[in-house]
């Protein structure tokens, strides 16, 4: 498997991102996540890619709930590759309190064998706390572990706890040129902040490629932002809330209608841009 299983021939990425787990449930059921079942999240992923997916070059999926159950379904196109989450859960309640370890019962050859054409490695970072350089040591040791089964990485460094928004180019700045520096397949990255900070990481990642991700905020404000990263040299999109939260968050009996009119429409905008 390579990363050309997840782009076009021009090499741009136009990923479906649906690997959320704990943060669907807080996104769905704020008041009370773990009342979400398993087999709700399941076929929620399952519609999802078997709607929209065609229109994506790959999807990011997740070993709980859609690998194997989103390829069993079939909902899958031909063509479409996916990738596999590595990472456990539990990052979104204390961000800056451990490192990032593999989800249990997972590993990274069980990932291979799934048929992924890329496994994918969030990690809470922030290149000025404490976690910072024990955090790049497991994305290596992890890196190191895929090209031993010739699957490639994407490493997905998420910042947190910015002291400042105007802290934000300055924080992914460095972080692009830190774990550019281990070599990853792919960097999946949030939005700059600004057209010379996009256009200083595509510089440090040479060529790695970098495809940004939506990060939950609206639609439209990501694909503003999208066109200011893709102007000055990113490789494509990693989107998921942004772009289908309102379709989940709808009743089941409107969800195709949203999809429909809503949801497709804005997934051929950001390919559009990416296309350009």
């Amino acid at each position: 498997m390579a990363l050309c299983d997840l782009s076009n021939a021009d090499g741009k990425f136009s990923i479906l991102a649906i690997d959320h787990r704990d943060s669907l449930r807080q996104f769905l059921r704020p008041d009370d996540p773990d009342s979400l079942t398993a087999e709700e999240i399941t076929a929620l992923k399952v519609e999802l890619v078997r709607t929209i997916a065609d229109l994506a070059t790959g999807v990011m999926l997740e070993p709980e709930y859609s690998i194997p159950q989103v390829l069993d379904a079939g909902a899958l196109p031909d063509g479409v590759g996916f990738l596999a989450a590595l990472e456990a859960q539990g990052y979104l309640d204390n961000p800056g309190v451990g490192v990032t370890t593999i989800l249990d019962g997972w590993s990274v050859e069980q990932a291979a064998a799934s048929g992924a054409a890329s496994a994918k490695l969030l990690q809470s970072y922030h290149p000025d706390r404490p976690l910072a350089r024990e955090q790049e040591a497991v994305a290596a040791c992890i890196l190191a572990a895929c090209r031993r089964v010739g699957l490639p990485l994407a490493m997905e460094p998420l910042f947190y706890d910015l002291d400042s928004p105007e802290d934000r180019p300055r924080v992914v700045v460095e972080t692009a040129r830190r774990f550019a520096a281990l070599g990853p397949d792919l960097l999946k990255l949030p939005y700059p902040g600004s057209p010379e900070a996009c256009a200083e990481v595509t510089e440090i990642a040479g060529e790695i490629p970098w495809a940004m991700l939506s990060g939950g905020g609206t639609f439209d404000d990501f694909a503003d932002q999208f066109t200011v990263a893709s102007d000055a040299g990113c490789a494509g999109f990693m989107v998921g809330r942004a772009l289908w939260g309102d379709a989940v968050k709808a009743p089941a009996d409107e969800r195709s209608t949203i999809i429909s009119d809503v949801v497709r429409p804005r997934f051929k905008r950001l390919v559009a841009i990416n296309e350009r």
